[in-house]
């Protein structure tokens, strides 16, 4: 069983470690034949709406992110599994005020306030609904028809990406 495991994880990383990502043009009628990554600031930064071609079958989230000039950053305790920063939004001293509440620094630590938070969704096609992602960015295989998108929602209320 440990055999088998440990050879379809190699399997993983030789499809991955191959693939590669580059951004593309939209289609004239707004298609994509790579896939779709979409990242809403919530008024914080600049949204971002690129299209990216993936060489090969597959290549991981973070390396379609990362063609379309978006970085990202995990907190300390859960590293990837649980993103902090997106473009480095929230900033290291950017204060995030709610009404009614104190004003708040996202330190990365730990879990993000539930007030103020970067929510990882999938789609599996433009006429399907956005989802949270089940995997972290570093670990969720995209494939061309795919799309990937960033939401930071702030206030509580989960919001989705809009393309």
């Amino acid at each position: 069983m440990l055999k088998s495991v440990s050879l379809m994880a190699l399997v993983a990383l030789v499809l991955t470690g191959c693939a590669s990502a580059s951004v593309s043009e939209f289609a004239a009628d707004g298609s994509c034949d790579g896939a779709r990554v979409t990242v809403n600031f919530a008024g914080l930064g600049r949204d971002v709406s690129s299209c990216v071609s993936i060489s090969g079958d597959v290549a991981t989230a973070k390396q379609v992110l990362s063609a379309a000039g978006v970085s990202t950053e995990g907190t300390r305790a859960y590293g990837d599994m649980v993103l902090c920063r997106v473009n480095g939004v929230p900033g290291k001293n950017q204060q995030i005020v709610i009404s009614g509440g104190e004003p708040y620094v996202e330190t990365c630590q730990e879990l993000p306030a539930a007030f103020a938070y970067w929510g990882f969704y999938v789609r599996v096609s433009d006429t399907t609904d956005w989802v949270f992602a089940p995997e972290a960015v570093t670990d969720l295989l995209v494939r061309p028809g795919d799309s990937i998108g960033l939401a930071f929602s702030l206030g509580g209320t989960a919001l989705k990406p809009t393309d």
